[in-house]
């Protein structure tokens, strides 16, 4: 499984000439780092301190120590060699490139979804599943497909899903609150005023709501009674969007396997 770190290291958009060339040096070099100050990485790669200081921060460190510490402790010698963008990334009409970058992209996203999973937390909605006579299940553009698919798969267990591409106001503040339904609200940042008010709405009315989002600490979640943490999400990654729908399914499929009882 790899780090944030690497992964924003890959996956970095916004980057000037200077600081890709910079990250491709790393990828390919990255004990280099380990014994090297930041003026001696410039030199290397022929930059300047303030841009590799400038491109740690870019990286969510606090400067080129701090990322020199990170990537110390995340870099494991027994992982598979270091990957870069271009690897990875299908670019030009490379079919072969997409055949290799694509399933290593799926088994990462579902490998540190699995390590963030809480198998108690699990177990509770799992049971309140089972004992739903309707799930509601919230999100927004593509999120709003991956509502569909779940909900297709709850119908299967005889539950009444129904998938919601926005709130529908008149529907959440006149329904009859009920402790047998179940809301569902994706969100991967879990800042989405429109999965927010929706998640509010139902709150007030005591319903059993489960945050789906990359964000533990986000206004969506301390909406919820319960969350389950997808694969970080971030604007910035060419990528993430890839990567949370594959966590976002992976959730919702643990959920349905678990909520299969012994006589379907």
């Amino acid at each position: 499984m790899e780090s944030r770190l690497l992964q924003k290291l890959k996956y970095a958009e916004k980057l000037t000439t200077q600081e890709k060339h910079i990250v491709d040096f790393i990828l390919n070099n990255p004990h280099t780092v380990f014994q090297s100050t930041a003026h001696e990485l410039a030199q290397l790669t022929y930059t300047s301190s303030s841009t590799i200081v400038r491109l740690c921060k870019k990286l969510g460190t606090q400067g080129y120590p701090d990322f020199q510490l990170k990537l110390a402790l995340e870099y494991q010698p027994s992982s598979p060699p270091f990957r870069s963008e271009d690897q990875l990334i299908a670019e030009q009409g490379n079919v072969l490139a997409a055949i290799e970058s694509v399933p290593y992209l799926y088994e990462q996203a579902l490998n540190e979804t699995r390590r963030l999973l809480n198998p108690s937390v699990l177990q509770r909605i799992i049971d309140w599943v089972r004992q739903s006579s309707r799930i509601d299940i919230y999100g927004n553009d593509m999120n709003y497909y991956l509502a569909q698919q779940a909900c297709t798969k709850m119908n299967e267990l005889g539950i009444s899903a129904i998938a919601h591409n926005s709130p529908n106001l008149h529907y959440l503040n006149t329904m009859t609150p009920s402790q047998t339904t179940l809301s569902f609200v994706i969100s991967h940042t879990g800042e989405n005023l429109s999965m927010i008010d929706a998640a509010t709405i139902l709150s007030q009315k005591s319903m059993k709501v489960i945050a789906v989002t990359s964000n533990n600490h986000s206004t969506l979640s301390r909406q919820c009674t319960e969350t389950l943490l997808t694969h970080g999400y971030y604007e910035q990654l060419r990528l993430s969007k890839m990567s949370t729908m594959v966590s976002v399914l992976y959730l919702f499929d643990i959920l349905y396997m678990g909520s299969i009882s012994d006589s379907y």
